[in-house]
């Protein structure tokens, strides 16, 4: 997460090109600015600070000469950011209008009542939400049939290997030889695990890599887990990671250890990503936005040397960025028209792949390899690299395992990340890490209410069959 960069498209739109311009991107409609008025609105937006906020600025002029709004960005600690907004909005303060933060916040945010529903808006400008992916619409953005939240960033994660290592033949006919199957990128845990044990040659070369500090491990298990048909939660809420799909998942986390770097429990994203760029890593399972740091110069090694491949058998989605407006906003309106106008197919496009921010793509249109550019239009990866990129995000997508978004789901993933780095560390074992946290789970959902959390989880997994995802 990297520091703001340059705007752009200031002064881009003259009040004169207004009409064609909003023609163009399909806004023109009740709601829209027009010449006469030159006063601009302030919306306050809160995100976290850094990279995320940059599509915001470059598309600063833009919002003001459509809406005659003025961005003002409101920069939260990525660390501290859901503690922060819940003082803040439980005092009903006014200092946001609209509130960028990842989905697991949604169903605490919309219980509490912090959140405005978006439905009663969408007329302001069409949101257009049939081009969302699936798992993305109504798993993500709503709660019991309301839209509480737009698109802003589609996270999942992502395999990334050395296309150079598996397309060497004499690399293919030793790998054939000891597994008796091709080299090929995993479409199994098992598979995964043959790649990371064949190319693990320490100190040069080490066979995979993962995020095992305090912070996000929680979701390289989870991924496996998901992989090997686990549910978060079983009958009457009975915690289900600590299943038997639960232990061997963990138990091969742990393995995996043995294949990494002698410092795997303090790799993080930003060295998780370093040590596949700086070429000492044959595979790895990362955020997708490592694919466009591999294709640059100025921070990779291994320029025009990566694959990239959905996750085995499914790919999770942890984190992403929603795009809501406060109850307690000052300018709603605004603050609809500005989110739903960041998320429009024309818009997001400029952004998405553009690697000065952290934005993933989550509609059909985005998944172009023609969008595959910065935001001031230059292409960011060869046409071969943007396939396999475009074509790995699409297929981990059909089938995304979306992260927890129920009432307490920021408490349940922080235990959960407490007791899966324990068991990376070597305090307990996969088992007992897992039961002492499923017994922790329970006391949440009894703080919550057993029939109240029963209630928000069935309806969050029909949101999933509503879409036609499998879970």
């Amino acid at each position: 997460m990297t520091d703001l960069s340059h705007l752009d498209r200031r002064g881009l739109l003259r009040l004169g090109g207004l009409a064609a311009g909003a023609a163009c991107l399909g806004l023109a409609g009740p709601g829209l600015i027009t010449p006469a008025r030159a006063a601009a609105t302030e919306v306050s937006v809160e995100c976290d600070a850094g990279q995320n906020e940059n599509p915001f600025l470059w598309k600063a002029a833009e919002l003001q000469s459509h809406f005659g709004i003025n961005p003002h960005m409101v920069g939260l600690p990525f660390v501290g950011q859901y503690e922060k907004l819940v003082t803040d909005l439980t005092a009903r303060s006014a200092v946001y209008d609209v509130l960028v933060f990842p989905p697991y916040f949604l169903g605490d945010f919309a219980q509490l009542g912090f959140l405005r529903e978006l439905d009663p808006y969408f007329h302001l400008l069409d949101p257009k939400l049939a081009d969302y992916l699936p798992v993305y619409r109504d798993p993500v953005i709503k709660r019991n049939g309301k839209t509480y939240g737009l698109m802003f960033d589609g996270d999942l994660l992502q395999v990334a290997y050395r296309s150079d290592l598996f397309g060497d033949p004499e690399e293919q006919k030793n790998f054939k030889a000891k597994y008796n199957h091709d080299l090929a990128p995993p479409t199994t845990w098992d598979e995964y695990m043959q790649v990371a044990e064949f190319f693990h040659r320490p100190p040069k070369l080490y066979g995979t890599a993962f995020y095992a500090q305090r912070g996000f491990c929680y979701a390289w298990f989870i991924n496996i887990f998901a992989g090997f048909g686990g549910q978060w939660f079983g009958k009457g809420m009975k915690p289900a990671i600590d299943s038997d799909a639960g232990v061997k998942a963990l138990s091969l986390l742990v393995e995996m250890k043995k294949y990494s770097p002698p410092n795997i429990l303090q790799i993080d994203y930003p060295t998780l990503n370093e040590v596949f760029l700086n070429g000492s890593t044959a595979i790895v399972v990362q955020w997708d936005d490592l694919a466009l740091k591999v294709e640059n110069p100025a921070m990779s090694k291994v320029v025009g040397k990566g694959g990239f491949a959905p996750c085995p058998v499914r790919s999770y989605m942890p984190y992403s960025r929603v795009m809501a407006v406060s109850a307690f906003a000052k300018n709603p309106d605004q603050a609809y028209q500005l989110a739903s106008y960041m998320q429009q197919p024309e818009v997001s496009a400029t952004y998405v792949y553009d690697p000065d921010c952290g934005q993933d793509p989550y509609r059909f249109s985005q998944l172009n390899i023609a969008n595959v550019k910065n935001h001031l239009g230059k292409p960011t990866m060869s046409e071969a690299a943007a396939k396999s990129y475009v074509d790995a995000i699409g297929a981990g997508l059909k089938a995304g395992y979306p992260e927890l978004s129920i009432p307490g789901a920021p408490r349940y993933i922080d235990l959960l990340d407490l007791y899966v780095n324990q068991a990376l560390a070597g305090s307990l074992p996969p088992k007992a890490a897992l039961g002492a946290c499923a017994n922790e789970w329970e006391s949440i959902t009894e703080a919550y209410g057993r029939k109240t959390q029963q209630a928000a989880y069935d309806a969050w997994i029909a949101s999933f069959h509503a879409v036609g995802l499998q879970y």
